[in-house]
């Protein structure tokens, strides 16, 4: 595949604005749909908004690799979604965020121990400086959580760090559109199956209403559609443990959300920030 060689710290900072606010949209889909009802119009959605891109006559996909994009599917994007919905309707969006910040030592772990990856003392140290500095984001901030509901959301995160690996190890000769585009059009008949069957009710006149459908119509535009044609081509042309490094900056956006509606920073947040900048470094460092 010889396609253009894109900037990864651009890519991996677009990324990070568009996830990190992707927590604070679920929840505002949330103050009036149900956590199936987000997920499901967000995946329904997304499916559809690529469509259009792919030149689907000309789809050539080679002998057993249409299982893996299914895979990716569900994945890297339908199971997580509901994961994390559900999960919102009782932990915070911040510390959602922050646990999804443990994508890339999941996508290291599988890597090693399923796919025969191997791995130097940088990825090793990167992995445990972004953790370290997700966890300072989060301490004194939002300790009193539900451990089940946490629970749902690290297992999104396994969910993510598997998927990365399928695609660079499975994906990484097809184009990041394509990538992206086949597996949300799987997922989205799914998506679509589950509106049918719950109903969604759309008023008008309401402007939580309208504000809550716009949250999720941007969560599935710009959080998942376009945002995993970036990542896609931001993991075949580095590596997995750089591209989930994106997560390790998550937290920072919310951190920002937070700034901006005057909560107090504290100096554990501040030290978070410096640990993940450290990690990212360190990951690179093994190109």
């Amino acid at each position: 595949m010889n396609e253009k060689p894109i900037n990864p710290y651009l890519f991996l900072g677009i990324l990070a604005l568009i996830w990190g606010s992707s927590f604070i949209l679920m929840k505002e889909g949330l103050k009036v749909y149900s956590s199936y009802q987000v997920a499901s119009m967000r995946i329904a959605v997304a499916g559809i908004v690529l469509l259009p891109f792919v030149r689907w006559k000309k789809l050539k996909i080679r002998d057993g690799h249409l299982k893996y994009f299914i895979i990716s599917g569900f994945l890297g994007s339908a199971i997580p979604a509901f994961l994390f919905t559900t999960a919102q309707t009782v932990i915070s969006s911040s510390l959602a965020g922050a646990i999804n910040g443990l994508t890339p030592l999941f996508a290291l772990l599988v890597g090693v121990l399923f796919l025969g990856i191997k791995f130097n003392k940088f990825k090793i140290y990167g992995v445990v400086f972004g953790l370290l500095g997700a966890f300072f984001l989060i301490i004194n901030k939002d300790l009193n959580f539900d451990i089940s509901y946490t629970l749902l959301a690290v297992c999104a995160s396994v969910c993510y760090g598997i998927n990365v690996n399928i695609i660079k190890q499975k994906l990484n000769d097809y184009p990041p559109l394509l990538v992206a585009a086949f597996p949300l059009a799987v997922i989205s008949v799914v998506g679509i199956g589950m509106l049918i069957f719950l109903g969604v009710s759309i008023d008008v006149d309401n402007v939580q209403h309208i504000k809550s459908l716009s949250a999720v119509l941007l969560l599935a535009i710009l959080g998942t559609s376009l945002s995993l044609v970036m990542f896609n081509k931001l993991i075949q042309q580095t590596n997995t443990v750089f591209a989930t490094s994106v997560t390790y900056l998550i937290p920072i956006v919310a951190l920002f959300w937070g700034f901006w509606v005057n909560e107090p920073i504290t100096i554990n947040q501040l030290g978070g920030l410096i640990c993940i900048l450290v990690a990212i470094w360190l990951i690179r460092k093994d190109r």
